[in-house]
């Protein structure tokens, strides 16, 4: 058994694979840290039989093997807890494999973040703002981005240069901003996101700015996906008023 550390694209195959193992789509925080995870593929004799992904050196993101060898994967679990300095993991529940290997050995368990799926559920038309509107932010709106919304966006330029973030208006004033993020994991999926200006709070504001970005991912063929932490309870309303149930928990496992 051999682990040779690789870059993400050559592990294309066997991350399909992943993909398809999993019961209900993960979202882009937990596919940020796989991406910048360094990755190994794990070769048995002469056949690479699946990999794990470490983010910073500590932290086990990702742990795959394909079916025909699964019988080996705790004997393999056991060795690539001694992989660099790994001491725990970001496992999502909808990870079956993943999850079972890391809860056989954990000492702890931390609840991180809810993950939505769209429930496609029909909103009530009370539920809708009167005077709501939703638009793709430009270059002269990025001062007002930074000025509200505090650190809630990173790479705000970056983002407006790629589409990504939105703007809010209710009766023609900023109520606060969405954001997309094409999955490049979970491909065909789009994670979604809102922050609400404070004057604007608990008015349905956030509710309208998921729909509005649901409906985005529809028009443009894709499924949306969203997350929040775990205790941001007010976060979790939005989110599920706007159609969306939590189909996934991340959760940190440490060994």
């Amino acid at each position: 058994m051999i682990f040779k550390k690789c870059e993400l694209n050559q592990i294309e195959g066997l991350m399909t694979g992943y993909v398809k193992s999993l019961s209900s789509p993960v979202e882009s925080y937990l596919e940020e840290h796989i991406k910048s995870s360094d990755h190994y593929v794990i070769i048995v004799g002469e056949k690479e039989i699946g990999y794990f992904s470490i983010y910073k050196k500590e932290m086990l993101t990702q742990f795959y093997i394909t079916k025909q060898y699964r019988h080996l994967a705790q004997e393999i679990f056991q060795s690539v807890k001694k992989t660099e300095t790994v001491l725990f993991s970001y496992v999502p529940t909808c990870d079956e494999f993943f999850l079972s290997h890391a809860l056989d050995c954990h000492s702890r368990v931390e609840r991180q973040a809810y993950f939505f799926s769209d429930s496609k559920r029909t909103i009530s038309r009370d539920k809708i703002l009167d005077k709501f509107s939703l638009r793709t932010a430009t270059d002269k709106d990025i001062k007002e981005i930074i000025e509200t919304s505090g650190e809630f966006f990173d790479k705000i330029e970056e983002r407006v240069a790629r589409d990504e973030i939105f703007i809010a208006l209710l009766k023609g004033k900023t109520a606060g901003f969405g954001i997309i993020e094409k999955g490049t994991i979970m491909k065909g999926f789009v994670s979604i996101g809102m922050f609400v200006i404070p004057s604007y709070r608990e008015q349905g504001v956030g509710r309208n700015i998921l729909l509005g970005l649901k409906k985005f991912a529809y028009e443009n063929e894709l499924k949306p996906v969203a997350g929040c932490w775990y205790y941001n309870h007010n976060s979790k309303k939005s989110l599920e008023s706007a159609g969306m149930y939590a189909s996934c928990r991340l959760l940190k496992i440490y060994f």
